[in-house]
């Protein structure tokens, strides 16, 4: 049945095209992203659930303000 829908619908040819090239356009850029990530500030940010809010460095503290 919905193949046959499917089959008799005009003009959806191009949305399973466009949604590949959404989908990886997304990857890469997250991916992308991830990879310009500083080991420094990576290191930071995994070491805040484990510091008391005393011990938050002051450069984290101007940017929770905002």
């Amino acid at each position: 049945m919905i193949q046959n829908v499917l089959r008799h619908m005009g003009g959806i040819e191009g949305y399973g095209i466009v949604s590949i090239c959404l989908f990886f356009a997304c990857f890469f850029g997250v991916l992308i992203w991830a990879l310009r990530l500083r080991k420094p500030h990576l290191e930071e940010m995994a070491a805040l659930p484990l510091i008391s809010d005393t011990d938050i460095p002051q450069t984290l503290k101007e940017h929770s303000d905002e």
